[in-house]
């Protein structure tokens, strides 16, 4: 025996399902805002507390201190593989110190 068909519920139904689709979307997109890996967010976060206590005139760091930094943190770590914390402090950092230091 056929079931009837509801109309309510059947839009109910469908617009859940489209409100958890699109939450998972922005969530994604939001989390991917900063870098897509686990290294390059953790660098984005520390420059930009490096960049909130840094006075108003500090400069962006070279790319010799950048490295040096992510040699550090990677050995504070120990997690990953020391080149993608190098390529990861090359973009997140930056980018995390830029937030804070708009003029740079």
């Amino acid at each position: 025996m056929a079931k009837e068909f509801k109309p309510v519920r059947f839009f109910v139904l469908m617009g859940l399902a489209a409100f958890i689709v699109c939450g998972l979307a922005v969530f994604y997109t939001h989390r991917a805002a900063h870098g897509r890996t686990a290294e390059e967010r953790a660098a984005y976060e520390i420059g930009e507390k490096a960049g909130e206590r840094a006075p108003r005139d500090a400069k962006l760091p070279t790319d010799a201190e950048l490295n040096m930094m992510a040699q550090k943190y990677f050995k504070q770590r120990g997690s990953g593989e020391k080149q993608s914390w190098d390529q990861a402090f090359e973009n997140g950092y930056t980018d995390g110190f830029k937030k804070t230091h708009p003029q740079q």
